[in-house]
């Protein structure tokens, strides 16, 4: 066993190991010595070190120290033969980078012969000011509680296990440093001349369908480089077809058509087999109510037919056979520790949600469960996130989707926030009421058109049947009892599949947790669901017999009296239906979205009104106001662009640019208002600056969550204050662009249905509400926090940018019954993505070291059949 020294120059070996004439060397005393490179004090121990390590080397290091010296005293050397040469030499300051690191790894299994082989010797062991792997606190009994090591930055896991974990994707330190060129550089494939078969063995065509591997890259440069090819796309085509090994002959005459339909069709896979983690297409049913006074009254039945969806469970299960996710797949949480240097107690760190008190306490409530009748097989949590949103395929027309993905938890965020990691599992292409849907409600109610109420409840409706589908009984079967998978370390686990968030934008919040709109907050719903579950279900069915067998309209006085006091709607839901009875609580799972609720809401509310405050005082505010943003320069990649367009006018503003709005507010908005305004303005842009970097913290402690509730209490204080002072001394109205939006809304709908009273052309007065849900919702993101992590690990932001993916696809359809066309496309490029993964591990591909790792200077490539001339460096 080697022991490590804490020599970090060997100019101080060199001046600490003399050397007698006689060839023999001496150990000196070291109890007072020091580093000549760094002044540092060597102890005792450090001797001891160097003493193990002479014995281990035989010398070796002090003979060659010898010839350096003997090297140095030849003068027919040259200066740089003379020069010693040193394994490590350090870089000059200005190369150094403070990386991240991780914290310590766990200690191995073989743990205790270490420790039995230092027993004779502890004056070797390192010194106090370092945790050692044999400092472990251990408990007897089922559950283990196991600490590792502390790291550069004082940050440390806690393991509460009943055996120590095998698997921990936080030792492998690359994945933090892969960039996305580099990602993107990773993930493009060799030519065809890298392929080699292992030993010169062949093998049973492992590019099915496609016959040979010409084709197989010919088609993967197709469907998994975008629809709109680039100049690098077009590099990357010239690669493959001037490859030394390129042969012509090979896709002569090949029906691209049938291996395409192969790659879309859910009954193969890559081995000829049943590839069941394809898409279903199944009707959905659901039940129209109508009330007695209509033309049939009683419950018929309406079908939308092409739902297509795939299944959870087998989702799970290809997650965890593919190779790429269980690289970063979490088998076990742990709670995450900094030990900071002022501080004599240690600090809870909030960040992923494998480190979270939910997923802690899921996992603990598994592990006191009672195992599965003869299954001693490790248990393990599958954490389902969910995110939900439609969104339009195009700028103009109706083409639109609404899609649900799934993440798991238990892979880090940072890999999960990056489309290019792949990560993201499209589950299913929810349905709406179609157009023809008011063909049939006038057919059953003698000519008149549906009512609003019977809409929306017959669109609530359709949208919890279609999560029925989703939750089958193989679900709830797997979320009871758990499912054995072998992974892909060949070791069998039973996996347990948790739902932890499901993030939505306010509106289908309302629809998921089947509630009224714009009546009752999320935070109520949220005090009253652990108590009155079983009281509010009685009630849903009271109302629903009152509609669907009494014939009741939906919206009449009987189920108001009933349901309206605690907003409730006739609508039995899905997630209450299918796991209540496994105490599943919907309402807890509805996080924050800080995307929508701050940055579109509050804090765009906020923004429009100031507005209209510079806008009544007629002078030249406004202009002002959209000169100094223009002024405003930009600030790294991406943080800070420059604004082009006047920001009063807000033309297609996404939510990065009121980010940036709000970023730069503070000196854009000084002085444009008088005092006393202008400095109580200037006090609430500096909260609403500091509550929005404390909500988009990437790692919260304790100690920084307990200083965001205090900016939370003052930054409510500071809006009740600039709506009863500021907001109070100015008569603000519509904006230009609010009266006109104003207007064409009324022309589209009618005057009738906006009142009709006074013209249209005038700018109505308006103020700034504060009484909304997302103004109310602030209060909640410290809470979440501790419960779920961080926001950016379940903000809405992934699903906005996942929305780019099935843009992108619909551009490859006919643009006619496309959802059937997108669940082909997602196949096949899935279904490329497991070729070439068993490729790579048969190891097919030879491929070049990639410049991922942390502290390398550079990576010398190996190959040159392909390379790359770089024409444009940027720092």
């Amino acid at each position: 066993m080697r022991i490590v020294t804490d020599w970090d120059d060997s100019e101080a070996f060199e001046s600490a190991i003399p050397t007698s004439s006689g060839g023999d060397h001496a150990l000196p005393d070291y109890t007072t010595s020091s580093d000549p490179g760094t002044g540092r004090i060597l102890s005792t121990a450090s001797a001891l070190h160097l003493l193990v390590e002479f014995e281990a080397q035989g010398g070796a290091e002090v003979n060659a120290c010898s010839s350096q010296v003997s090297a140095l005293e030849d003068d027919t050397l040259t200066l740089a033969q003379r020069r010693p040469w040193r394994l490590n030499r350090r870089l000059p300051l200005c190369f150094r980078d403070l990386l991240p690191e991780p914290p310590m790894s766990l200690p191995p299994p073989e743990i205790e012969l270490v420790q039995n082989s230092l027993q004779g010797a502890p004056e070797f062991l390192p010194s106090s000011g370092l945790q050692s792997p044999l400092s472990l606190l251990a408990t007897p009994g089922p559950c283990q509680i196991t600490e590792t090591q502390l790291n550069s930055f004082g940050l440390y896991h806690v393991f509460k296990t009943e055996v120590l974990p095998s698997h921990d994707p936080d030792e492998q330190l690359a994945d933090v440093f892969q960039s996305p060129a580099l990602q993107h550089v990773a993930d493009t494939r060799p030519g065809p001349g890298q392929l080699i078969p292992p030993n010169g063995e062949s093998t049973d065509n492992p590019f099915y369908p496609y016959p040979n591997n010409t084709s197989l890259h010919l088609g993967d440069w197709y469907w998994n480089h975008g629809p709109q090819k680039s100049k690098e796309n077009f590099k990357l085509l010239l690669d493959i077809i001037s490859d030394l090994d390129f042969c012509p002959e090979d896709i002569q005459n090949m029906n691209w058509k049938s291996i395409d339909h192969e790659l879309g069709s859910s009954h193969v896979d890559e081995e000829g087999g049943v590839g069941e983690d394809g898409w279903r297409c199944s009707p959905v049913t659901i039940s129209v109510p109508f009330h007695s006074c209509s033309g049939s009254p009683g419950v018929h039945d309406y079908t939308v037919p092409d739902f297509h969806h795939r299944d959870l469970v087998l989702i799970i299960c290809e997650k965890l056979s593919d190779p790429a996710h269980h690289r970063v797949f979490h088998y076990d949480p742990y709670e995450l520790h900094w030990c900071p240097p002022h501080r004599t107690c240690d600090i809870r760190v909030h960040r992923e949600l494998y480190t979270t008190n939910a997923f802690i306490k899921a996992q603990q409530q598994l592990q006191d469960s009672s195992r599965e009748l003869g299954c001693d097989l490790p248990r393990c949590i599958a954490g389902l996130m969910f995110w939900s949103d439609s969104t339009q395929l195009t700028a103009f027309g109706s083409a639109k989707l609404w899609p649900l993905y799934v993440y798991l938890g238990n892979e880090s965020k940072y890999m999960r926030c990056q489309p290019t990691s792949n990560l993201c599992s499209h589950v299913t292409y929810f349905q709406s009421l179609p157009d023809a849907f008011k063909d049939f409600v006038t057919e059953n109610t003698g000519g008149k058109p549906p009512s609003d109420a019977l809409v929306t409840h017959c669109h609530r409706e359709l949208f919890h049947v279609q999560w029925r589908i989703l939750l089958n009984d193989e679900f709830l079967q797997a979320y009871e009892h758990g499912i054995v998978i072998m992974c892909c370390d060949q070791v069998q686990c039973r996996i347990y599949p948790r739902i932890f968030t499901y993030s939505a934008d306010y509106p289908e919040k309302v629809l998921i947790a089947t509630i009224r709109n714009l009546e009752i907050d999320l935070a109520q719903h949220k005090i009253l669901s652990c108590s009155d579950t079983l009281h509010h279900c009685e009630k849903v069915t009271s109302a629903c017999q009152l509609i669907y067998e009494s014939n009741y309209a939906v919206d009449t006085a009987q189920v108001d009296e009933l349901l309206k006091d605690e907003s409730l709607v006739p609508t039995m839901n899905a997630f209450s239906d299918k796991l209540s009875h496994v105490g599943f609580d919907l309402y807890v799972m509805l996080v924050v979205d800080l995307l929508h609720e701050f940055e579109l809401g509050v804090w765009k509310a906020i923004f429009i009104h100031l507005l209209r405050i510079l806008d009544s005082l007629k002078k030249s505010g406004i202009p002002e106001l959209d000169k100094r943003y223009r002024q405003v320069p930009t600030f790294g990649q991406d943080m800070i662009r420059r604004f082009r367009e006047n920001c009063s006018e807000l033309k297609k503003m996404a939510a990065r640019d009121f980010e940036d709005l709000l970023q730069c507010a503070i000196p854009v908005f000084k002085n444009l208002l008088p005092d006393p305004h202008n400095t109580l303005v200037q006090q609430l842009l500096f909260l609403l600056c500091h509550w929005h970097g404390l909500a988009k913290l990437r790692m919260h402690t304790n100690v920084t969550l307990d200083i965001m509730e205090g900016v939370t209490v003052r930054l409510a204080q500071q809006m009740r204050k600039f709506t009863t002072k500021t907001c109070l001394a100015f008569p603000t109205k519509e904006l230009q662009h609010e009266a006109e939006s104003r207007r064409r809304r009324v022309a589209q709908e009618g005057p009738a249905k906006n009142g009709g009273t006074g013209p249209a052309d005038e700018q109505r007065p308006k103020t700034l509400n504060l009484q909304t849900y997302k103004m109310h919702g602030l209060g909640d993101y410290p809470s979440q926090i501790r419960v779920f992590g961080t926001t950016d690990s379940y903000s809405t932001q992934p699903g906005e940018l996942e929305h780019c993916v099935g843009k992108s696809w619909f551009t490859r359809t006919s643009r006619k019954a496309y959802i059937p066309q997108l669940a082909l496309i997602e196949h096949r490029q899935e279904h490329i993505h497991r070729i070439r993964v068993k490729l790579a591990m048969s190891h097919l591909y030879q491929q070049d070291p990639m410049a991922n790792t942390p502290d390398a200077h550079h990576v010398i490539g190996q190959l040159s059949a392909r390379y790359s001339q770089p024409t444009h460096w940027e720092p």
